[in-house]
């Protein structure tokens, strides 16, 4: 029996965008790291060699700073979505593209006591999420959330009544150091 390929789809990832937003009192700054999966009609690339129908990963990361410098998005979610309205009509061959952006934190820089309107440092490793799907016929998966975000309770937390066996070692606790890192998402 001949090899079939299955769905397949590929994209280019890690393409980095920052966005300046300038007022007269101060700047906003907003970096995003991009992801584009395509899905599509790319079997004859893998079973034949011939590219005739991949959008290289070098134009999608170009369309990526092509698509920020003419939106008026803002928010992660409405640019995800004006880059595959860019990219869906002008590719036959794509069925579905999928839109992934992590927006990393920076925070203004404190000078004599107050905010300095134009300088920033980078903040904690959280980032702000978006998953953006959208195929032909314009069915729409739009899920956001957050990442590595670290939050600590330092008392009032308890680690009573579990398990205990034979190689149970650790004591009950009612008031206890609490650290985790979250992970949340909705539609």
């Amino acid at each position: 029996m001949p090899a079939k390929l299955s769905t397949n789809r590929y994209g280019k990832s890690r393409v980095r965008l920052m966005r300046v937003t300038k007022h007269d009192s101060h700047h906003d700054v907003d970096e995003w790291t991009v992801q584009i999966l395509l899905t599509g009609d790319f079997e004859t690339a893998h079973t034949e060699g011939d590219n005739s129908k991949i959008l290289a990963t070098d134009t999608m990361k170009n369309t990526v700073y092509f698509v920020a410098h003419q939106s008026t998005a803002t928010s992660m979610e409405a640019y995800a979505l004006d880059l595959i309205d860019y990219i869906l009509p002008r590719n036959p061959q794509v069925s579905s593209a999928e839109v992934v952006i992590e927006s990393t934190l920076w925070k203004r820089l404190t000078v004599d006591g107050a905010p300095f309107p134009t300088a920033f440092m980078r903040g904690s490793e959280e980032r702000q999420t978006t998953r953006i799907s959208k195929n032909k016929s314009g069915e729409t998966s739009i899920i956001s959330g957050l990442d590595h975000l670290t939050i600590m309770k330092t008392a009032q937390s308890a680690f009573t009544g579990y398990i205990k066996e034979s190689l149970t070692t650790l004591p009950e606790t009612t008031d206890r150091l609490f650290a985790t890192a979250l992970k949340a998402e909705w539609p």
